[in-house]
């Protein structure tokens, strides 16, 4: 999942003699200590390709009706990675 922020799945199954669909969205372990507008962010974009396959002006028009600010929240999520990423990798003092 290296270069993901989540995934969304669609899941169908025959229960009682119907067939039931689930959708489900699960997100990188990566977000685990991640501030909540960024999750905020990032489910806005899951729910997004539920519609929207592509990432297209469709689509990012959708993931700023889930979330107003939803390219601020991306910017600033870019910049978290960036950061926890040179943490990550500085020599230990």
């Amino acid at each position: 999942m290296a270069g993901t922020l989540g995934t969304n799945t669609f899941a169908s199954r025959v229960q009682g003699g119907k067939l039931k669909r689930k959708n489900e969205i699960r997100i990188a372990t990566l977000f685990r200590e991640a501030p909540a507008p960024f999750l905020n962010m990032i489910v806005a974009h899951e729910r997004a390709h539920l519609k929207e396959k592509d990432h297209n002006k469709a689509f990012y028009q959708l993931c700023c009706h889930i979330e107003l600010d939803y390219h601020q929240f991306e910017f600033d999520l870019r910049v978290w990675l960036t950061w926890r990423e040179a943490v990550e990798q500085a020599p230990a003092s």
